[in-house]
């Protein structure tokens, strides 16, 4: 027996990655949780930086007193540091703790696709210029994007949408003509604010999120795995050409 509703879904899905594929001309990427497994690194940051102060604390209470706010609201929380002095010892523990951080295992693969198949590309990410540029050395991903701008370039961080927007911008991209990729709800209301289609990254176990949240943002797309999204963008599977350095 045929399962009508389903089959309805994938007729839908089917249309609108074909739609997709002859709107889109320009995919951004957010770099921390999306493409790198790098928020338990930027969980050590914390750790290193607070520690700098006297401070201890759980997990669970970085990630709900630090993680996704800004350096002065954090500070105003503590009241024993500025937002200055905070900013300059994260930086310190971040370029400790990102010497070992990897791409996900198809991230590359995904970033290639989209490039081969004439889809401009943007890296948007709230991390310091000074640490991407050292891990993108490292990794020998700055080529796959044709413009980067980082947290310590712009005025207002996501879920602002002035980093989309400048991307758009360097892209000579219409806004919808684009897609935000990210696996926070800042990466995803910063893409709405500015215009763009949407596509969160939610694999199974994340655990750094309120899924609730991110669910309430309403994405266009919502993808498990890497090599769930180029469908959604029209683009063919990733396939063994694209995964031979895995």
């Amino acid at each position: 027996m045929i399962d009508i509703p389903s089959r309805f879904e994938q007729i839908l899905f089917s249309a609108r990655s074909v739609s997709m594929h002859r709107i889109l001309k320009a995919a951004l990427f957010d770099f921390d949780g999306t493409l790198a497994p790098s928020l338990p690194l930027w969980l050590k940051a914390y750790h290193i930086a607070l520690a700098r102060f006297a401070i201890q604390l759980t997990d669970d209470e970085v990630l709900a007193r630090c993680f996704f706010r800004d350096w002065d609201v954090i500070a105003a929380d503590f009241g024993t540091f500025t937002g200055e002095q905070l900013q300059i010892e994260i930086g310190h523990g971040l370029q400790q703790a990102f010497a070992t951080a990897e791409l996900f295992p198809q991230a590359r693969a995904l970033v290639e696709l989209c490039r081969e198949h004439g889809l401009k590309t943007a890296l948007v990410t709230s991390s310091p210029r000074s640490l991407i540029a050292s891990v993108a050395e490292r990794l020998d991903v700055g080529h796959l994007f044709d413009f980067v701008i980082c947290g310590d370039e712009v005025a207002n961080y996501k879920p602002h949408p002035e980093p989309v927007l400048a991307s758009l911008t360097a892209l000579e991209c219409a806004a919808r003509n684009a897609v935000m990729i990210g696996d926070s709800h800042v990466d995803i209301l910063a893409g709405k604010a500015a215009g763009t289609h949407t596509a969160l990254f939610l694999p199974d176990g994340e655990s750094f999120h309120d899924r609730d949240k991110l669910h309430a943002t309403l994405p266009d797309f919502v993808f498990k795995a890497h090599h769930e999204l180029p469908a959604f963008l029209g683009l063919p599977a990733l396939t063994r050409t694209y995964l031979k350095t895995l």
